[in-house]
């Protein structure tokens, strides 16, 4: 199939990124191909609808969106790929040093944690993208089921600040 059309922002609605983060080259794509999938066909389709937010109608959601993916620079093969699903793909180093954060718990650990070790750090640079009114950031195994209007027209922030995260300039 042909890749997707590219995302049009419209001027009187918010564009808001579903963002994933991608560490190495690998059988991880299906997850963003899925993940991808399911973000467009909660804005389109019968059970797309609106939450009420200013701008929204009945069968059209209230925001526009845009998949974006960032990925360490040695993630190299996977970049067609995540293009053409439809995903803008931005490359991003560490954010930090593991050997600039403090000693300590965290340190000392983070190398050998979760699936990534300290590429998890990646996943910092979300806070980066204030192009965007929200910026939802998933791992490649979630699914969005439904529109999520709701999720962007809240009035506070979700998980952190509404301001740039010192040192984490694009």
């Amino acid at each position: 199939p042909p890749p997707p059309p590219p995302r049009r922002r419209s001027a009187d609605r918010p564009t808001v990124a579903f963002a994933i983060v991608l560490t190495k080259d690998g059988p991880y794509l299906d997850g963003a191909a899925v993940l991808a999938e399911a973000v467009m066909g909660s804005w389109r389709g019968p059970n797309s609808s609106s939450s009420g937010a200013p701008g929204g109608a009945a069968s059209q959601p209230a925001v526009d969106y845009e998949l974006v993916a960032i990925v360490a620079r040695n993630v190299t093969a996977s970049r067609p790929v995540l293009r053409f699903l439809g995903y803008r793909v931005l490359e991003r180093p560490l954010p930090v040093a593991v050997a600039d954060i403090a000693p300590g718990f965290l340190r000392d650990r983070i190398a050998a944690r979760g699936c990534c070790g300290a590429d998890e750090l990646l996943k910092l640079w979300a806070y980066s993208l204030a192009e965007y009114s929200r910026v939802l950031l998933l791992d490649m195994d979630s699914l969005v089921l439904r529109n999520l209007d709701e999720l962007f027209f809240a009035n506070r922030p979700a998980a952190a600040g509404g301001g740039r995260v010192r040192g984490l300039a694009a």
